[in-house]
């Protein structure tokens, strides 16, 4: 996102490329999150400022006159001005109209920009539970933190092999060059296959994409000349051009990302800019006015659209025509933000100075926000919505780490089964040994808040996220790599059951039930035995997921029956169609006027007729089994007509599938008696 530093190389098709970048990005979020693949501006951004800014290096070290000191007030004057905007805008915002949690959230997210690693904060967030991406002002602020890291190596790097070129007269920048890009391509490969978090957020599996630009740069460094042929330029720039218009289109969403699929947009922005500027398309389309305004303006619009969407999701302005409006204002933003920000800090007199003031006030601005965080700063509303919030997105603890560390020596071979072991949901009630023991997915795990102040009985909650309660039964379709082997912790949870004999009832939960039954939905069903368990595909995919449910459901209750367990299988609550956090949009000091609905869906919406499937399902296998109840989780939250999200003042749900800890509290009760019930029989 980096612009050049000295008028002569300037090239307005660069320009219009950053414009093509961000305006994919734009698009993507604003308007088109489902069937396109705009996300792959921030690529295209990666290997632009890989081009630029190696390209000023090699010209530096050529000429003996680099130095860090330069090269990094550089960046600093360049990122600091619109970035220092950006953050104190969005914390002051943030403030008024933000939660207790979320704004705490926001702060820690503002100073690790300020300090350049929010992307290793984001990564270390990411995961099942994590805060809906809407939710969050600066997560866009990842791609920033990948690039700046880059920089405080990459110019060493380069710095020591230029060096050692000069001394052996050999090509070692070109060799360096291309070993770290083939080596960080090769990461991100690998870590695709198993975390995509990782592959996504840190800074060594994306700098290839840097590093892709830099080989260009370098290329042009040693040529005589950066311009190719007429018609090889046409060539190239057509090209570029036709691959990343189809990069748009087929890379998708749902398609794993970045790994090999971020090929195409990487090698579509290299050839765009080895056209050079007088390559037909570049000079017709790319240099044209109005595309090289807009990129003019690309980094301060990058900064600025995400914050307008994000706030405005939150406070209920979600309507396509808000989103509208919305970027012309990030537009206009943008443009002002260059004119009385930038511009003046970049090249007015007192450089030193100048310089000197945007260390101390982004220095200043992180501490204010480390503080924030740390204290934490109570929002603006916080007294009045802090019951209501701490409800919602998993602020409320499940269980205390000691209750993790009974858990884990009851199953020491649970110990990194998994990973990464956020998957795993252990915990045991209480130290010793346990009568109910409860496995399955984060059903359970919501439950086990709810159930620890009213149940007599010592739980052993042993479930997975996103695992099915029953025997070698993957529910986890590719590409979510990360939770392919969590089956794993189902078998072993239900082997320590049937062998444990202080157990005495077994707790079988299933969430997603609407989506078992669907193939691409992320959860459909797939027979995991004979299978190598770290195998990325199963070799006995359900070709009828609901028998093949069924026909896994019947083993694993035969053989807790053979064991003298009584069993009792949780029948979901429902999903609701919509972000429960909603519901709390009028408490906020800027929302967007309600529509007076209860916080509720129908009891027969579509979501609940693909539960019922499953449920029926469940009702035909189960009815053999004299040792085995149903217990339905959702009869509590719903009356005769709507399941409630929010009901009677009380947050029920912590997100739209999972109840939060007083929805909990409301099943609980009916659960207990469940649980006396079956050993009563």
């Amino acid at each position: 996102m980096s612009r050049p530093h000295a008028a002569a190389s300037y090239r307005p098709d660069i320009d219009g490329l950053r414009a093509v970048a961000v305006g994919s990005v734009i698009v993507f979020h604003a308007f088109l999150r489902q069937h396109f693949g705009g996300f792959v501006g921030v690529d295209i951004f990666f290997v632009i400022s890989g081009y630029l800014i190696s390209g000023i290096l090699l010209r530096e070290l050529d000429e003996d006159r680099f130095t860090f000191a330069r090269f990094y007030a550089r960046r600093v004057r360049r990122i600091y001005p619109a970035l220092i905007t950006v953050l104190a805008a969005c914390l002051l915002f943030g403030w008024v109209n933000l939660f207790n949690e979320d704004f705490r959230r926001l702060a820690l997210h503002a100073a690790s920009s300020a300090g350049f690693v929010i992307n290793l904060v984001l990564y270390r967030e990411s995961g099942y539970f994590d805060t809906a991406s809407d939710t969050k002002p600066l997560l866009h602020l990842w791609s920033l933190g990948v690039e700046e890291q880059f920089y405080i190596l990459w110019p060493v790097i380069l710095l020591l092999a230029h060096k050692a070129a000069r001394r052996w007269n050999r090509p070692l920048v070109a060799i360096t060059l291309g070993g770290a890009m083939v080596g960080s391509f090769i990461h991100a490969a690998l870590l695709m296959r198993h975390n995509i978090s990782a592959a996504f957020f840190l800074p060594f599996p994306r700098g290839w994409e840097l590093l892709a630009g830099a080989a260009l740069a370098l290329a042009h460094a040693r040529s005589v000349a950066s311009q190719p042929a007429p018609r090889l330029a046409a060539a190239l720039g057509l090209s570029g051009a036709g691959i990343l218009a189809a990069t748009l289109v087929f890379i998708t969403p749902d398609r794993p990302f970045p790994g090999w699929s971020a090929i195409p947009p990487v090698l579509g922005a290299v050839m765009l800019i080895a056209a050079g500027p007088l390559g037909w398309f570049n000079r017709k389309v790319l240099g044209q006015g109005a595309l090289r305004w807009v990129g003019q303006l690309s980094y301060p619009l990058y900064l600025w659209h995400w914050p307008l969407l994000a706030y405005a999701a939150i406070a209920g302005f979600d309507s396509l025509t808000a989103r509208a409006v919305l970027m012309v204002a990030g537009i206009g933003l943008a443009w002002l933000t260059v004119r009385l920000v930038e511009n003046p800090l970049r090249f007015g007199g007192r450089p030193g100075r100048r310089l000197g003031g945007l260390l101390a006030v982004m220095s200043v601005l992180g501490l204010a926000a480390l503080w924030a965080w740390h204290a934490p700063l109570a929002s603006f509303t916080g007294e009045q919505t802090a019951a209501l919030s701490r409800q919602l997105a998993w602020r409320s603890p499940v269980g205390t780490r000691a209750q993790r560390d009974a858990c884990y020596r009851l199953l020491p071979d649970r110990v990194g089964m998994v990973h990464p072991v956020q998957n795993d949901f252990c915990y045991l009630l209480h130290d010793g040994k346990p009568d109910v023991a409860m496995i399955g997915d984060s059903l359970n795990l919501s439950l086990f808040p709810g159930m620890a102040p009213v149940t007599k009985h010592n739980l052993l909650l042993a479930s997975a996220s996103e695992a099915a309660p029953f025997y070698d039964s993957r529910t986890t379709d590719l590409p979510d790599h990360s939770r392919l082997g969590n089956y794993r912790l189902t078998n072993e949870a239900l082997d320590y059951a049937i062998h444990a004999p202080s157990v005495k009832v077994v707790l079988l939960s299933y969430l997603n039930a609407d989506k078992l039954f669907s193939r691409g939905s992320g959860h459909y069903i797939q027979d995991m035995r004979g299978v190598d368990e770290d195998a990325d595909v199963p070799a006995n995919p359900a070709n009828d997921g609901p028998a093949t449910m069924a026909a896994a459901m019947r083993r694993t209750l035969l053989r807790l029956a053979a064991a003298g367990k009584r069993v009792i299988v949780i029948l979901p609550n429902r999903r609701m169609s919509f972000d429960p956090a909603s519901c709390l949009e009028t408490l906020r000091p800027v929302h967007a006027a309600g529509d007076g609905r209860p916080c509720a869906v129908p009891v027969n919406d579509q979501n609940a007729m693909r539960r019922q499937a499953y449920v029926e399902r469940v009702r035909a296998v189960t009815r053999g089994f004299r040792n085995v109840t149903l217990f339905d989780a959702s009869s509590a939250l719903c009356d005769a007509h709507l399941c409630y999200a929010m009901r009677g003042g009380k947050m029920l749900y912590r997100d739209d599938l999972h109840v939060s800890e007083q929805g909990a509290a409301i099943i609980a009760p009916g659960l207990e008696a469940a649980i006396d019930a079956a050993l009563a029989r």
